[in-house]
Parts: C-alpha cells; structure tokens; sequence
C-alpha cells in the first residue's frame, strides 16, 4: 500500500509500540504565560473546531472560547444515523467510518480518553479480514492486494504472491518494473512539483499508477491521481529521489542509517511516548488493532465532545450563524455573523479567530475587508455520495474492508463512475464472541446481513452543475452490487447522501499557493486570524484532530497563521527505527 500523506507511518508505529500515550494536553509545556485571557472565536463546528475548543479550554480555564456554526447540528462530515429495522437497529455512517491508530491516531486514542469512551472502543484485530484482505476491482473481478496473510504459512504467502504477480491482470509485470526503478533516472532539478501519477509513472511505470495506486487515492482523496502533488502528499518520497535519485536506494538507505523525519515531527512522536493513565484493556487492544471505531459509531465521538464542551463554562455555542465578515481592527477582530434562518447580523469581538472552515470560506469573509484579499483557490473540493445499504442476506461479498476502483477500469465496468464499496460488517462484530474484534457491538439486529456503503463521484464529478437524485444514487449503487459482487437482491434499509465539497485536493502547486494564502493572513491579521482543518494537516480525522492540537497549543505564539508546518523549512533529522524485540 502507499505511504501516508507524511511518509511517517513506519516511525508512528514504533512510537505506538512503545508507548501510545503522551501526558495530558494541560500538563505539557505547550504555553507561555498571556498577559491576559484570551477571547477567541472558532469558525466551524466540525471534528476540527470542536476539537479546538477542547484543547484551548481544557489549557486555560479563564480562556473565551466561542464556536460559530452555520447549520444547526455539529460535527461536520461525521455524521452516524441509526436506522430502525424490524429486529433491531443498524448503524449508517455517512461520512468517514473508522480511525486508524497509527501516527496521529496516538493523539485521538488520548482524546478518546478524556471525553470517557474507552469503554465504547470497538477495536478491529490486525488479524481480522479487514486488515488482512483489501482489494480492487480491475479489470472485471475483485482482486485481493498481495498482502501476507498471519493465517498462512510463509510458503503459502509465497506461493499466492508469486500467483498474483504472475497471473492477475492488474499485477501481471509490476515485479519487474519495481526492481528497475533503482536504475530510471531521477527528475530534472527544474521540476518543483508534480502529480503523484506523473511521478510513479517515471519511477515504475503508468501500468502500476493506472491499475493499482490510483484505487488507493480514490480510497483516500475520492481525486485524480494524475491531479494531486507528489511533493504535498509524500514528502518523504519526494526528498527521497531528491537526494538519493531512486525510491527504493533511499528506502535501503534509509534502513541502514536511519529515516529522516521533520524535528516538529519527531517531538511530537515522543510526546506520544510520554507516559498517559489509559486503562490497562484499551492499552492492550489499541496496539493490536488496525482500526478502531465507537459503539454509536464516529459520531459518538462529536456527541462527546459537544457534551464535555457544554460542560465547560467558558465554552459559548453560536449555532445557525454563519460569520461572513472578519475584521482586523486596533485591538480585536471583528466579526459578523448571519442567522441562517431570520437573516439578521450581529457582531462580535474577540482577540483570535481560529477559521477550521474551507480556504475559500475563510478568503470569502476575509475579503470583504481586504477587496485584494487572495481569492485565488487554494484547493479544489469535489463531490461524493454515499451510498449505505443493508441486506438481509449474510456474506454476500468476501471477507474483508472493501475494495477500490481504479482509473485503469473501463467505462463498461464503472459506468457509474464509482470510487469503490465498502464493507461496513468489517469493523463491528456479528456476535459478543467474534475473535476478530474487541468492544461492544454496534447493530442490535437478531440475525445478521450484510452492510456496506457504495462511494460515488469524487473527481469524476469535477464540472458538473447538477448531481444523480438519491433515487438515481440508490439505483447506481444497486447496478454496482449487481455487476461487480451479483448480488440481485433488493436492500432492506438504504442511505443515500449527498457530500458536498467534502475532500480538498492537494493540487499540484498546492505549497505555492498556501505559501501566498499565509503571506496574507500574516500581512491582514497579524497572528489574529489563524486556520486548522482538513486542507492542513491531512484529509482524515486523525489529522484534523492533530491540526486541532497544533493551533491550539501554540495560539500564545505571535504572529502565527497555522500554516507554518507547510510553508516554513522543515529541520531533517535522522532517526534510527528500531523494530521490536
């Protein structure tokens, strides 16, 4: 599988080994003393912005904090709906649906902990199908990814690799391609940036990048592979041709004398390490799972949150107000806020503003005080539906998480223009002693079906004025069970949703163009207005809630924008990664 955004997991993952859990949040030294408390503002109630305010009222018992929300629920993209059957209730995610715990997944087991969840943890096995079975669709049936598998011996994962490497459309001739990358020449030093398609393209040939990596970025960023910036989203290989001229002659370096890893980085790995009062069972299972998720499912997590929030006396809610204007004036900012129902304004004055909302909301109500405010867009955001479906029928589909559809499969295959299908059963058990997980159950139905979620659009969509009704989505979905599983049978309960500009794209360029977005908000706002989100740190929940944890800890630091971990020059430093004994 790919590297992550950071190219970190490796190292994360040691770091969870020896320890998952830092101090707590309140207990490091993340602050300097302000000469008075602060009265902040944050734009978004998403798993961002909640999150902020968590960790800035949780630092600073005498710190305003005030949550500006345009539509009347929180939570943002984390959306769970419990959907009632006739022998009990399943569980819908309309958004993101289980949490990793690598890298930044360290910092969310922590959250998990203070907000009172452990309890509620369901963890997924890193023995479990899910972990062990991921495939893709290419060119007309669902291939298992060459993986080992713990159940199988070393020469019966041998034996399937050589199998699929050999026989398999959609891996046939890789092998070779990826043993001659050493000797490809490396990019021309002119060449600042360029897509992830391009760049595996040079190094290991279109087959690969067509057939098998582009299904992962569908997976992650719903986006085109031959669209998004290889210098944004894997740094570390990037530098990696930099410096050594191949991948795989840095990876080897890399073993031999330590990987590099950002200094900011690095502390923030043995911080993780740090010592922190997590129970003893959620310990244990945390290091042993592949994915995690919550008894009432991920928006369990943003009730929690909202519930503790509440709690907190220096905590306001401004739900249904949407803030169209900041100004910077003298001493404070200045904002104005819409009530998306009676349309009348008001506003308010803080000393910061944290925006978790899109780069072009933040431009937008930026703008109307700085008319030459940068407008260009910063990152594109497409479009995804949703699909859930559940059958009564048990085990129509082979045990696993899912799988993905490439760029490489024909429009006869996909002419829905799917991203790929998941299979929800995969992170919740089917009965209290299923060995594949540990943690409560999450649908209470007497007999189990099957679960799974059909992803639509994304980059395929880019353009369109209008999107498929739900009733063209369900129908969609349905044509995609049929064709690529055979299953004919008619859903018992369904969920079609409709996610508007939910994913931003790290476009080639995209460190440009942040570079000049941050330039403006040092310049107009002086450290006041800061931003945090999914456009920052990286696209998913763990990221955010580390984007949360970054603006928050260094709010007292001056005259920053949030946007300095892409921007500012990263100090390399070496680091041994040592396997466990």
């Amino acid at each position: 599988m790919l590297v992550r955004r950071h190219g970190l997991n490796q190292i994360a993952r040691v770091a969870s080994r020896l320890s998952i859990a830092p101090v707590g949040f309140a207990a490091t030294r993340c602050y300097s003393q302000p000469v008075e408390p602060n009265d902040v503002a944050i734009l978004g109630g998403g798993i961002t912005g909640l999150a902020t305010a968590h960790y800035l009222s949780r630092s600073n018992p005498n710190r305003k904090v005030t949550i500006y929300e345009s539509s009347p629920r929180l939570g943002g993209w984390l959306h769970t709906e419990k959907v009632e059957i006739d022998d009990g209730h399943i569980l819908f995610e309309k958004g993101p649906r289980t949490l990793r715990p690598a890298g930044n997944g360290s910092l969310t087991a922590r959250l998990v902990s203070q907000l009172g969840l452990e309890d509620d943890t369901i963890f997924t096995m890193k023995t479990a199908p899910a972990a062990t079975n991921r495939f893709i669709y290419y060119p007309d049936h669902i291939v298992r990814v060459p993986a080992p598998h713990p159940k199988l011996g070393v020469g019966q994962n041998a034996n399937a690799l050589a199998h699929a490497l050999t026989y398999e459309p959609a891996f046939k001739g890789i092998l070779g391609r990826v043993l001659l990358e050493p000797f490809r020449p490396g990019r021309h030093p002119s060449v600042t940036d360029e897509s992830v398609g391009d760049f595996f393209a040079r190094r290991i040939g279109r087959r690969l990048v067509d057939q098998v990596m582009s299904a992962v970025v569908h997976g992650i960023y719903a986006g085109d592979i031959y669209q998004l910036s290889m210098k944004s989203i894997f740094p570390s290989l990037w530098r990696l041709e930099e410096e050594h001229g191949s991948i795989i002659t840095g990876l080897v370096h890399n073993m031999v004398e330590g990987a590099q890893v950002p200094m900011k980085e690095l502390e923030f790995i043995n911080t993780m390490k740090e010592p922190y009062p997590f129970g003893q069972e959620f310990r244990k299972n945390f290091r042993r799972s592949n994915v995690f998720t919550f008894r009432y499912g991920l928006q369990q997590l943003v009730d929690k949150l909202e519930e503790s929030l509440k709690q907190q006396p220096n905590v306001i809610f401004q739900l249904g107000q949407e803030v169209t204007d900041i100004r910077n004036t003298e001493h404070k900012v200045e904002l104005e806020a819409t009530h998306s129902k009676e349309g009348s304004a008001s506003k308010h004055r803080h000393t910061h503003v944290i925006s978790t909302l899109s780069p072009d909301k933040t431009s937008q109500a930026a703008s109307l005080m700085n008319r030459d405010f940068l407008s260009l867009p910063i990152c594109p955001t497409p479009t995804v539906m949703t699909v859930n479906l559940y059958y009564r029928s048990s085990d129509i589909h082979p045990p696993g998480f899912g799988y993905l559809i490439p760029l490489g499969i024909s429009m006869d295959q996909n002419p829905e223009r799917a991203l790929g299908v998941t299979f929800d059963n995969a992170y919740s058990a089917a009965t209290p002693d299923d060995k594949d997980f540990v943690g409560p159950l999450q649908d209470t139905v007497s007999n189990r079906g099957t679960k799974v979620t059909v992803m639509l659009g994304g980059h395929y969509w880019d353009g369109w004025s209008s999107y498929p009704t739900n009733e063209e989505g369900l129908q969609m979905a349905q044509s995609i069970m049929e064709r690529h599983l055979g299953v004919t049978e008619k859903p018992a309960a369904h969920k079609v949703n409709l996610n508007l500009n939910c994913i931003p794209q790290y476009t080639v360029g995209f460190e440009d163009r942040v570079k000049r977005f941050h330039d403006e908000l040092s310049l107009r706002y002086s450290g006041r207005l800061r931003v945090a989100g999914n456009w920052v740190r990286g696209v998913g929940v763990n990221d955010c809630i580390r984007s949360a944890w970054d603006v928050a800890r260094e709010l007292d630091t001056s005259n920053l924008t949030g946007l300095e971990w892409i921007v500012k020059p990263k100090n390399w430093v070496t680091v041994q990664v040592k396997a466990k004994k």
